[in-house]
């Protein structure tokens, strides 16, 4: 029933949709940005942060709302030193004025799949990822009509979960957190 009622409304939604709107929804400007970053940080446990360095690479893509705010997809891959993440995540960018060189914010908010790389095998372990949050500031230069480089640093959270067995017959479930000072370097296409 639910789903009925929810393709009612979607389909009435778009029937009021009309050309014009169509239209003015292909003329917004799309833009896609690779960016490699290496990460300062690591984990915080017991009150104590564990250094845990690192690099990320991230895919982005996403449209111009207006000159100055944009909102898009996107995934990564983070590698720290016996752990990995791929952060699947949306993220909101603005420009504060709309020139060749331009100071832009960033924020990315997501979930993490998470798995555990080291060298030492544990039985009865798991490590799982969680959510993920990234903001900060940075620039847009623009290199060509197409091209700009993307300089940024921010501050990353990452949550994750290891569960494991204690003696065959206790299970733990541990939360963890990563904090993270972040500098990338980039491409956008737009």
């Amino acid at each position: 029933m639910r789903r009925l009622i929810l393709s009612i409304l979607l389909f009435s939604v778009f029937i009021q949709l009309d050309a014009a709107d169509f239209n003015k929804l292909d003329s917004l400007n799309k833009y896609q940005r690779i960016d490699i970053s290496y990460i300062f940080g690591g984990q915080v446990y017991n009150n104590t942060l564990n250094y845990n360095p690192g690099y990320s690479l991230q895919l982005s893509y996403g449209i111009m709302m207006n000159e100055s705010v944009g909102f898009g997809f996107g995934i990564g891959h983070i590698t720290l030193e016996n752990e990995r993440f791929l952060p699947v995540y949306l993220e909101a960018i603005g420009y504060k004025k709309n020139k060749e060189s331009s100071p832009l914010i960033k924020m990315q908010v997501g979930y993490s799949f998470g798995w555990y790389s080291g060298s030492v095998i544990m039985n009865d372990y798991d490590f799982m990822g969680g959510f993920y949050f990234d903001a900060g500031v940075g620039r847009k230069i623009s290199i060509n009509d197409n091209y700009s480089l993307f300089f940024h640093w921010s501050y990353r959270h990452q949550f994750a979960r290891m569960e494991y067995e204690v003696y065959g017959s206790q299970n733990y479930t541990e939360a963890l957190n990563y904090d993270m000072l972040v500098i990338s370097l980039g491409l956008i296409r737009h």
